[in-house]
């Protein structure tokens, strides 16, 4: 019972809304940034040979959406980490946030993999 009022507090705060919403939120933003910024560098990558800025803005994509994973999983862990509720309020609402930013965090981790794909194996100019 003292686990359930000390998630309702924390999630009630603004910090803790905060939280929920950069687990969900960070990693569409992370996926954008990076395939932005790997297009950008792609034409002069190209052009020197070398690509080592596309692995490295990669590499960091990479991290900050595992960085998004672990805040939406302490998320699902605060808010009591059960899978199925038939109550409504804050703390439901704020599992189903966080587990929407865990899966929404896969889905961005394989889709920035992905786009890091053609980097790695070497082929991402057009010959």
């Amino acid at each position: 019972m003292e686990a359930k009022t000390e998630a309702k507090q924390e999630f009630s705060e603004k910090s803790g809304k905060l939280w929920l919403w950069i687990g969900f939120l960070l990693l569409p933003l992370v996926w954008a940034v990076q395939l932005q910024t790997v297009y950008l560098l792609s034409e002069y990558a190209c052009a020197s040979g070398n690509f080592l800025q596309n692995h490295i803005v990669s590499i960091i994509a990479l991290i900050l959406s595992l960085a998004g994973f672990f805040v939406s999983w302490q998320n699902w862990l605060a808010a009591g980490a059960e899978w199925k509720s038939e109550k409504d309020g804050m703390l439901p609402r704020s599992r189903f946030i966080a587990i929407l930013g865990i899966m929404t965090s896969g889905l961005f981790t394989l889709v920035i993999f992905a786009q890091w794909l053609p980097t790695i194996m070497g082929v991402p100019c057009e010959k």
